[in-house]
């Protein structure tokens, strides 16, 4: 058990998350660092006890994600499932036990992220609510708690927020793992679902948000957009240029939804980007460029083939798949 309920020490004003920034799950090389980082949350509690946790953790009870910066630990998120929380009334609710970032790290996006992973955790897990706790005394928890869409319960140190609200799946359901992946056009009826779609904050100096990809594509010419659907959920964005005068193809913007990440749509979704390329004319493979950091989407494209060009342009790096 966490010696003391969640003691939040994270400013409220986290920003764009810093660049070699990585939010993870915990991995049995991090288990040292996560310990010294909860003696620091927790400095009058046992270290003995808290390393007790690691028994929880591993047995799958708990969930535990990690800031690391440039090789060091600088923050973490502790999440379990209760079957009740105050202010919730559904069972069961994930519950954020703990949460820390270090000074000199804050109002940089690595609390929201930590928090977005926990929910994600908690989500996986069928939770619709997801809560918290703080001292009455710890201003500085509650406004962070506040920033992160929490809604403070009587009495002010309960914290509950609705996850289907954060998600927009009207009744907190994924799409069913067998659900076909489509590409649709973008009309009327579902710009604004798309426009809304998003990676979680950590991802975000990877890729433009959907609103911009959308505005730009109405201004180009040459260009081809799509979104991605899982059933009939709308889960990604596509856009390529799509010249074929100079019969060149590049991938311009990619993205998966936060939610839906890590279920292979995207993988599947870029197969069929790649089959509509290839019926392109003069088409001899696919041009992308990625952002080359901890946490981008180069592993991604390297698993399905694309080979680095050794071309850079304004940070990225251009990488290119044969057919």
């Amino acid at each position: 058990m966490s010696p003391t309920p969640c003691d939040v020490a994270v400013d409220t004003n986290d920003r764009v998350a810093s660049l070699g920034m990585e939010i993870r799950e915990l991995q049995g090389a991090d288990v040292d660092g996560w310990i010294g980082l909860r003696c620091r949350l927790w400095p009058s509690a046992d270290r003995a006890d808290l390393a007790a946790e690691i028994v929880e953790w591993a047995r799958g009870r708990t969930g535990v994600f990690v800031a690391d910066v440039d090789g060091e630990l600088v923050g973490f998120a502790e999440v379990t499932m209760r079957d009740r929380a105050d202010g919730c009334a559904t069972s069961p609710v994930g519950y954020l036990e703990g949460w820390w970032v270090a000074e000199g790290h804050r109002r940089r996006g690595i609390g929201s992220g930590l928090v977005a992973a926990a929910e994600a955790w908690a989500r996986d897990r069928r939770a619709v609510e997801f809560a918290s706790d703080a001292h009455a005394d710890n201003d500085t928890s509650i406004a962070a708690h506040v920033a992160n869409g929490f809604i403070a319960e009587a009495p002010v140190t309960r914290f509950a927020k609705r996850l289907e609200e954060s998600t927009g799946e009207a009744d907190g359901a994924a799409p069913a793992p067998d659900a076909p992946i489509t590409l649709r056009e973008i009309d009327d009826d579902n710009v604004r679902a798309v426009a809304d779609l998003d990676v979680s904050p950590h991802q975000r100096a990877f890729v433009a948000p959907n609103a911009l990809s959308l505005a730009q594509y109405g201004v180009t010419t040459k260009a081809w957009t799509r979104a991605v659907y899982a059933g009939d959920t709308p889960v990604g964005y596509v856009l390529l240029s799509d010249d074929d005068v100079r019969e060149r193809y590049y991938l311009w913007r990619f993205m998966i939804d936060r939610r839906y990440q890590g279920r292979g749509y995207g993988a599947a979704a870029l197969d069929l980007v790649v089959a509509y390329v290839k019926s392109r004319p003069g088409a001899k493979g696919l041009f992308t460029s990625y952002v080359p950091l901890s946490g981008g989407p180069g592993p991604f494209y390297h698993r399905r083939g694309f080979v680095d060009t050794g071309v850079e342009d304004d940070g990225e790096l251009e990488s290119f798949l044969a057919f």
